[in-house]
């Protein structure tokens, strides 16, 4: 199976969003599908994979990857949030689903205990569903979206730590003909699908 989903992710053409857990392990047709969207700009993708390091690979938008630590707010949070288990990275997510092309007619969504691995092609007992339903796969790719942003915030605290930065919101320009914050979503073409997609 890995092939013939490798090739209709291969097949997207407006969005790809994944949690995929334990993908980190399995080179091959899943992967390399998924790799070559992330550097199509006229394709917007979301996704997490975990790893054995313990942290979550996230592919942002930009194409960029980024390494999260699952411990990053463990310490000093405010109220009502409480410090998170330390357990190993599938505590965090063991998700495994693949949706393309929420917005479209032909959105659809693998999902299922299927690992999307070798292992799990040939020797594990799996279970793997196809769903062509556009409702279910907004769902799957809301909540793809849901995973992505709680991971996301640790890799940008943890960034503004590095950096002895604070977090917080930036303001509107000041004055005339000053820069925006958010200027890049009007010129960067991913940001600009991500606008667009959102919309």
């Amino acid at each position: 199976m890995l092939k013939t989903i490798g090739d209709d992710i291969a097949k997207t053409t407006s969005s790809l969003f994944f949690s995929l857990a334990f993908l980190y392990q399995t080179k091959g047709p899943i992967r390399d599908a998924i790799k070559k969207l992330q550097q199509d700009d006229d394709v917007f993708s979301y996704g997490i994979s975990d790893r054995d390091a313990g942290g979550l690979d996230v592919a942002k938008p930009t194409g960029k990857v980024v390494l999260i630590s699952p411990q990053a707010l463990a310490k000093n949070l405010p109220q009502p949030f409480k410090a998170e288990p330390t357990g190993g990275s599938g505590v965090r997510m063991h998700h495994k689903f693949v949706v393309i092309d929420f917005d479209k007619p032909t959105a659809r969504v693998y999902m299922g205990s299927f690992n999307f691995s070798d292992v799990a092609d040939t020797s594990n007992g799996e279970n793997l569903l196809l769903i062509r339903d556009r409702r279910v796969a907004t769902s799957y790719m809301i909540e793809a979206v849901r995973l992505f942003d709680h991971y996301e915030f640790r890799e940008v605290q943890a960034t503004a730590k590095r950096a002895k930065k604070k977090l917080q919101l930036q303001k509107p320009p000041g004055k005339a003909g000053e820069k925006t914050w958010f200027e890049e979503d009007y010129t960067n073409a991913r940001k600009i699908k991500d606008r667009e997609l959102f919309s």
